[in-house]
């Protein structure tokens, strides 16, 4: 089943407030501010709201901004909902004739002690900044009042905080749901019309439920959840303190992708043209694509390690390592059917040797890697789906700024770059259709849309390829995906020294115009036809960079100062050219300039409008929208979208710069002022004040950057190794924090910390391998403290080492590897990755990797990152649900739980844990009976931290600016909240009896917030939710269902067609074989079945139809997963299927599996329980073809084991449904006497033992059936008042009694076989017949023996009267009456507490 994990980020935050006050929302904002003011920004970008023209620049339009930083991590901006503003607000920013103040400076230096140990040099280190400007306000009020002033900052924004937080409370609040079954009559309790009233009361819930088969959640293992009423929602009662910015924009995510840190800053940003994703480029290669709703990570791709043909190759045989790439730029095109992605990189010559670049020509040198991603977008995926796929990887012959994609006439793409001798090279591109399977092709014949695109390479140095030379290798597909067209050589470009860069823009007409520039000049071109001409040169000095913002308007970045230019076609009177078709001489005009101050990164909007970032002498950052002023006027306007809160108060407290998790009970942190401490979860969360107790002893001379634990093999001692940015190493005690010793050996601070397990005598057993951001290595001892030497680095980062025997040899990411001599410390010799490899793959080494992905999680918890970072990032802790919650619950258990008063101290750390975690998902203030309850009885604290999401190896931070505000980011963010809090709240009910309150809150969060937050509230996404209906985890798993079972249930007619619409077409059914059973086949076939099970009226036939062989389908295959979805869709909606597919063939597939008794894999989704469950429901509702299908497949099965187990199926049915199985007993009882035919001696006898277990059964249960072991006889009573009497030694029906005009209550055999008596409490009579054996039965077979008497009146009647007591239904019949032989002959009646006495 599902193996996903439930991951959840919290920032663990801390304020650094005095330890007397209260934190709030406020004041951990302060600190995500900090840290976006200390970072780096190296691009920003920005998007346009929905439906607006995305031409249209003034702030109105924006959507949000989004800025990259040094350290990997990008920040995201939205609007805020309650500013409002006019022209008025872009205020005149002229700057004065004084000097510019100061940019923000470093922090104060390191100590500069070293150790004379050699170090190698390398790369720097950008070292961990924290802001010293930002503090924390306390004692914030909760009431709506003005903003106080320290948040209006009279230079930038003079007004004061305008629409203030309003409840949003309506009148009719509550939910039309609850669980368990989420009914439309069934709601929690709105706000009366009087306003003053806070509470309301309970009213009578009269509900009429459906009659069909509901869901299978009762036979989860969990605690019975009850609902009890809510009061009104609370106005404002927002104890975490709203908090509302005066600037137009708030700060609203920190995302983390994938792979972030010092060395992987973000180099270039990009919007796809929806304005729904970022695609983020990061120096090293990752590129990711990032929802701008809730930063989650769409897509991700390593581009240097995920080429389909692997590493490409330079010219001349010359091999380029897959690291030797800075990738430094972005190119994004939309096209009529797909949107391509163009990343750029250049060559980062200080990570290849020396011999490699003696192999390479000086043009060689400027060689460029280009990859290309098709994004898919469209009708065919939900509207914030995306499918991004690598289809090429190419070698370029030109640097990486004269790359690029641009859209021709008829939308066509062509693709350019420079070739070492500056002519420029045009290249159509070709993408072939995707394959589009049909729904009435055969599924043999279908094929998966999902193909493997080998790449090749079209360029080669020196030579252009015509169309013949673009064709596949012959090792390659032939069915490739992307190719380029016939090369276009335009023709030399206008600047022939020093290039930097191109730029090329089609125009309406499909001409080329493009921009390039060198170090002094830039340079304007036109192609007519294949030919550049009409050219136009300008003085341009320390440019930084040249785009096109229109066909027809240009920006050029200066350091200083960004400059818009206008380009117009004239003739050679120097006349305007109206025919933009005409020939014409490119001319252009500077129309506008606009000063850059300490801008970090800027962002050219339009030809009036500039975003832009940086970070003020108050070491605030701020980002701002400016308006480029026509070029004869000085005056410049500007407006602050964002900026960050001025803290006024000194931080008493010390930073956390990194976390060590060893469990959530023991966290170890390290902090600024170089100490290391010990905390836990529960504290981290509830604010506590520094654990200065449990502080180490000695600090370091700088901040703490990197901390690992290691173990002592000879005493067992577990140790822990950090670093500091100094280049500090230390070697602490885990159980008392005491330094045991230090070193400097570093010039970089320690990344990582390696420790070998070698045999006795091994040269580096006891030791452990301290490496540094530059790849040297100090070895330590750790079972004496001691450094013992250094091993240098190299020019590029270490990424792996590998130990054999007394060889140690380190590979690096240049593709190059050292061989070191470990024991005489000895440098032996440097070879290629192939030579390496080839010494590996002879065995004996242990291979130890240094640059994961991203951070293992082996105890379920591990840091967002393992080296310094922002302030946030470094409290960030990455918690996986599953196997915690799954601990806490084997705990519970095994544990006796007590209810006294003194209970709470003998419960185990888990249950703090527990309630920890619920104060960072809950969020109060949105309900006064739902915070009293969670505080109260469910002892649960308010906490700030914050809570983030995680998707893809990535985590996203959001900055709720409010309680409401963490329901409104996304479905998938709301769905992992909601799906967090329901399975915590049920395993903390395990621990306490709390099922009421439990229930209360979980009804609450499940049904109401649409209600109580108005429209602003995004529900649950479905098919999030679907991905763990398959959880192994119980608790994960039910409480999914629980949310899928409300999300459903919410659902607008609109939004059901429209579900089902999308996802019908990814059913089972109609999936090639290779996809019939993947994820997202099933997730169709649940949200489709599940929909359809509930509103079968809104679905057309053709998709029922679908629907109900998609189901088939999956309980016929053994080998599918997700067999328990379809028997649990069974139970559902039987009665819709089986008017599409063989009602009795579904029937008898879940006979098979509820009898299986072959031994499955482990799995906590056992389909046997689940059939068992389908089938009660099943013979619930469809009772007549339930019976029917039993009973046929008793007499007539396809083979002895199917019957075999349609028995084992009765004698269940017969212990859980007697009632059901009651009006069909005669049936089902000759049924069963049938298959004891003594003809058939191989069938009698491999059944005898279910069908003796059935009968006993049934005479057990039902008082009208009655067995005696000597004769062997069987007596049955029928709903028409005949008694059937059978002979199991022959299996035959002896004859028939009928003698009752009213359906019998019971009967009873007399201890000698020779009587039977019968009981109908409708007559009031009870019937005494002789059944022994007679003379007269073996003349006449199959005719009842005589009683004494002509005719066929029984022996004796004897009438009784007892009252009311005879007035019982069926189900009270079954206990209440029975007969008591005392004697041969006489025999006692009991019906209740009536006792009758009668002779027969």
């Amino acid at each position: 089943m599902n193996s996903t994990p439930l991951v959840v980020p919290f920032t663990l935050l801390n304020p650094r407030q005095h330890t007397e006050d209260v934190a709030t929302l406020f004041d951990v904002l302060h600190v995500v501010e900090d840290g976006c003011s200390a970072a780096r920004a190296s691009s920003i970008t920005s998007w346009t709201r929905d439906g607006l023209d995305s031409s249209v620049s003034h702030m109105d339009s924006l959507g949000g901004v989004a800025m990259g930083c040094q350290d990997g991590s990008v920040y995201i901006f939205s609007p805020s909902s309650h500013f409002s503003h006019t022209a008025s607000d872009f205020l005149d920013v002229t700057p004065p004739s004084r000097p510019s103040s100061p940019s923000l400076t470093p922090r104060p230096g390191r100590s500069q002690s070293r150790s004379s140990t050699p170090s190698s040099l390398g790369h720097g280190f950008t070292p961990f900044t924290v802001s010293h400007r930002a503090r924390a306000v306390s004692g914030v009020s909760n009431e709506q009042v003005q903003a106080p002033k320290n948040y209006v900052d009279f230079d930038d924004e003079p007004e004061k905080l305008k629409g203030l937080l309003k409840s949003g409370v309506r009148e009719t609040t509550v939910a039309d749901k609850l669980l368990p079954s989420f009914e439309k009559n069934l709601a929690v309790i709105g706000p009366s019309s009087s306003a003053s009233s806070s509470t309301l009361d309970t009213p009578s819930l009269g509900v009429t439920r459906r009659s069909e088969a509901k869901s299978l959640l009762s036979a989860t293992h969990s605690p019975v959840l009850t609902v009890k009423a809510l009061s009104a929602p609370a106005s404002p009662a927002l104890p975490r303190s709203p908090v509302e910015s005066p600037y137009p924009f708030n700060l609203a995510l920190h995302v983390f992708p994938p792979r972030f840190g010092a060395k992987r800053g973000v180099t270039d940003l990009q919007t796809l043209q929806s304005g729904s994703h970022l695609v983020c480029l990061q120096s090293h290669g990752d590129l990711s694509l990032l929802s701008v709703n809730d930063g989650s990570c769409c897509f991700s791709s390593q581009i240097p390690t995920a080429s389909p043909t692997g590493r490409p190759l330079g010219g001349k045989g010359v091999e380029i390592p897959e690291n030797a790439w800075i990738w430094n730029h972005l190119a994004v095109i939309d096209a009529p059917e797909s949107t391509f992605i163009v990343a750029c990189a250049t060559l980062d010559e200080e990570i290849l040797i020396p011999s490699s670049l003696n192999g390479m020509e000086d043009e060689r040198r400027a060689s460029s890697r280009i990859a290309l991603y098709d994004v898919r977008t469209g009708s065919d995926l939900d509207k914030d789906e995306i499918v991004a796929e690598k289809i090429a990887d190419w070698l370029v012959d030109g640097q990486s700024s004269g790359i690029g994609i641009c859209k021709g006439a008829q939308d066509s793409v062509h693709f350019y770059h420079l070739d070492p001798s500056h002519h420029l090279i045009t290249q159509r591109l070709i993408v072939k259709p995707r394959a589009v399977v049909s729904e009435e092709t055969d599924s043999e014949e279908k094929s998966s849309t999902h193909l493997s695109i080998p790449s090749f390479n079209p360029f080669k140095a020196g030579h252009l390829r015509s169309k013949d030379h673009l064709l596949a290798p012959e090792d390659e597909d032939p069915g490739d995906k992307v190719e380029l067209d016939v090369a276009n050589d335009r023709g030399e470009l206008p600047c022939r020294t020093g290039l930097r860069g191109l730029c090329i823009v089609a125009t309406s007409t499909g001409q080329l115009r493009g921009l390039a520039w060198s170090d002094k000049e830039l340079a304007g071109f036109q192609c007519d036809g294949d030919v550049i001409s009409h050219t136009f040169t300008s003085a341009a000095e320390r440019v930084k960079n040249v785009r096109w913002v229109t066909s027809d308007t240009y920006s050029v970045l200066y350091s200083d100062r960004v400059e818009i230019h206008s380009v117009s076609l004239v003739d050679a009177n120097n006349d305007p050219v109206k025919d933009q078709a005409a020939h014409g001489i490119l001319s252009t005009h500077i129309t506008g300039t606009m000063p850059l101050h300490n801008a970090q990164a800027v962002h050219v909007l339009s030809h009036s409008h500039v975003l832009s970032t940086n970070v003020g002498h108050t070491s605030r950052r701020k980002i701002e929208l400016r308006k480029v002023p026509p070029e004869e006027e000085k005056h410049h306007s500007a407006i602050t979208l964002w900026k960050a809160h001025k803290d006024p108060k000194p931080a008493v407290k010390p930073v956390v710069t990194c976390m060590l998790p060893l469990e959530l009970t023991q966290i170890i942190l390290g902090y600024d002022n170089g100490r290391i401490g010990r905390s836990s979860f529960p504290i981290l969360m509830y604010n506590s004040e520094t654990p200065s107790k449990d502080l180490s002893d000695v600090p370091l001379d700088g901040f703490i950057v990197s901390l690992h634990l290691v173990q002592n093999d000879r005493s067992g001692e577990r140790l822990i190794v950090g670093g500091a940015d100094d280049g500090s190493v230390a070697i602490w005690s885990l159980e008392s924090l005491k330094m045991l010793d230090r070193w400097t050996p570093f010039l970089f601070p320690l990344s990582d910390v390696v420790q070998l397990r070698q045999d006795k005598g091994g040269p580096l057993r006891g030791c452990v391998m301290a490496v540094s951001s530059d790849g040297t290595i100090a070895v330590l001892a750790i079972d004496e403290y001691q450094f013992l030497y250094t091993i240098p680095g190299a020019q590029a980062p270490l990424s792996r080492i590998c130990v054999g025997g007394d060889n140690l040899l380190l590979v690096y990411a240049h593709d190059r590897a050292r061989l070191w001599d470990a024991k005489t410390r000895e440098f032996w010799r440097s070879m290629s990755l192939d030579k390496a490899n080839e010494m590996l793959e002879q065995g004996g080494w242990t291979e130890i990797p240094l640059d994961a992905a991203a951070p293992s999680m082996p105890a379920g918890i591990a840091p967002v990152t393992s080296s310094a970072a922002s302030v946030d990032a470094a409290s960030t802790l990455m918690v996986d649900l599953q196997p915690f919650l799954a601990r806490a619950v084997s705990i519970a258990k095994a544990r006796t739980i007590t209810t006294d008063e003194n209970a709470e101290p003998g419960l185990p750390p888990s249950v703090g844990v527990i309630r920890a975690m619920l104060a960072a998902f809950l969020t109060p203030g949105l309900n006064v009976d739902i915070d009293m309850i969670c505080r109260d009885r469910l002892k649960i604290a308010s906490s700030v931290a914050l809570v983030g999401f995680h998707r893809n190896n990535a985590n996203t931070m959001p900055i709720p600016h409010n309680s409401q505000a963490s329901w409104c980011v996304s479905a998938e963010v709301s769905a992992a909240r909601a799906l967090a809090i329901v399975s915590c709240l049920r395993t903390l009910n395990y621990f306490e009896d709390l099922s009421d309150d439990v229930s209360t809150v979980i009804a609450f969060y499940a049904t109401s917030l649409p209600h109580v937050i108005g429209p602003s509230f995004i529900p649950p996404s479905l098919p999030f939710l679907a991905q763990w209906w398959f959880e192994t985890s119980v608790e994960i798993r039910s409480a999914a269902r629980t949310l899928f079972d409300a999300g459903v249930a919410g659902l607008s007619t609109e939004a059901t067609i429209s579900m089902v619409d999308h996802w019908q077409h990814q059913l089972p059914f109609l999936q090639s074989d290779s996809e019939k059973k993947s994820p997202s086949a099933a997730n169709a076939l649940l949200l489709c079945g599940y929909i359809a099970a509930n509103q079968y009226s809104l679905l057309s036939s053709s998709a029922l139809n679908t629907i109900s062989k998609s189901i088939v389908m999956y309980l016929h295959d053994d080998a599918v997963m997700y067999r328990v979805l379809a028997i649990d869709l069974c139970s559902r909606g039987f009665h819709i299927w089986q008017h599409y597919v063989d009602a009795m063939e579904m029937l008898r597939s879940l006979f098979s599996l509820a009898t299986n008794n072959r031994k499955e894999s482990i799995s906590a989704q056992n389909v046997g329980p689940q059939a068992r469950q389908a089938v009660l429901q099943i013979v619930t509702h469809n009772t007549a073809l339930f019976m029917t299908t039993l009973s046929l497949d008793i007499l007539h099965p396809q083979d002895l084991e199917h019957r075999k187990s349609v028995m084992q199926l009765v004698a269940f049915l017969i212990r859980k449904k007697p009632l059901v199985i009651y009006p069909n007993l005669p049936r089902l009882v000759e049924a069963v006497v049938k298959s004891l035919d003594p003809n058939s001696t191989s069938n009698r006898e491999a059944v005898l033992d279910t069908a003796t277990e059935i009968l006993g059964h049934v005479v057990k249960t039902f008082p009208t059936v009655d067995f005696h072991m000597a004769s062997q006889h069987l007596a049955v009573g029928t709903g028409e008042g005949a008694i059937i009497m059978y002979d199991l030694k022959t299996a035959t029906r002896l004859y028939v009694l009928e003698g009752h005009k009213k359906t019998p209550t019971a009967c009873s055999f007399s201890p000698d076989g020779r009587r039977l008596v019968t009981v109908s409490l409708e007559e009031g009579v009870v019937l005494v017949w002789k059944v022994g054996s007679s003379f007269t039965s073996f003349f006449y077979p199959g005719a009842p023996p005589r009683q004494g008497h002509s005719g066929s009146d029984p022996f004796k009647t004897l009438s009784f009267t007892v009252g009311d007591e005879a007035n019982m239904s069926v189900e009270d019949s079954l206990e209440a009456v029975r007969f008591d032989w005392a004697a041969e002959r006489s025999v006692r009646l009991k019906i209740r507490g009536v006792t009758l006495t009668f002779s027969t």
